[in-house]
């Protein structure tokens, strides 16, 4: 499947999910799909749709959504519903500075909410934490500088596994330090705050939750 184009295999995820759930939720998968799968193996199928059937009702349907992608995946494009993204989408894929952007957002907005001495303690700990991480050295420069100057975070490429892991640990610091019943209430108003006022990102979340 990966040697068809980007377009054909979005139009493939876009055409098989078509019955299973409404047309925003089936665009919220195809960005999940881009997000996470466009460049993994048709084998990733079974993760990806597990990762989109969430509720009760979805969950039922899984069994019939994979077999329904797996057939679609090997019809010819001819057969396949038109890109979702437009006629000049060939090689669109969602762009990664969203997927950092959505995470500084929510990283401002959580912190947001603390006083001067704890967000800096925080800050301190979440870096001396991640240099025990095996980060690329660009990646751990960018949170160097957001995490010491209070920069603009350019995480570049980033992907949104890495970001879930660093927003992650920032929580389980948050939790040692006041507790995870206030820290879930700090994340939770951080999440609204970033869909009130950063509405365009709210996909880009799902991702780091």
């Amino acid at each position: 499947m990966n040697k068809r184009s980007v377009s054909d295999r979005r139009r493939a995820i876009y055409t098989g999910l078509q019955g299973f759930m409404d047309e925003a939720a089936v665009l919220k998968a195809v960005t999940h799909w881009e997000n996470r799968y466009i460049e993994q193996p048709s084998l990733a199928l079974q993760r990806f749709v597990a990762d989109i059937c969430q509720t009760p009702e979805l969950k039922e349907k899984r069994s019939s959504m994979l077999r329904n992608l797996i057939k679609v995946m090997g019809q010819d494009s001819t057969t396949l519903l038109a890109d979702p993204r437009g006629s000049n989408a060939e090689n669109i894929v969602v762009n990664p500075i969203s997927a950092s952007q959505a995470f500084a957002e929510l990283m401002l907005a959580m912190m947001a909410q603390l006083d001067d001495d704890l967000q800096h303690k925080l800050r301190i700990d979440l870096f001396a934490a991640l240099r025990q991480r095996q980060l690329p050295l660009t990646t751990l420069e960018a949170l160097q500088r957001w995490l010491g100057n209070r920069q603009a975070l350019e995480l570049g490429n980033a992907p949104p596994a890495l970001l879930q892991k660093l927003l992650n640990q920032y929580y389980v610091l948050l939790c040692e330090d006041i507790g995870p019943v206030r820290a879930d209430k700090i994340l939770a108003r951080g999440v609204s705050q970033v869909q009130h006022e950063h509405p365009k990102l709210d996909v880009f979340l799902d991702d780091l939750l």
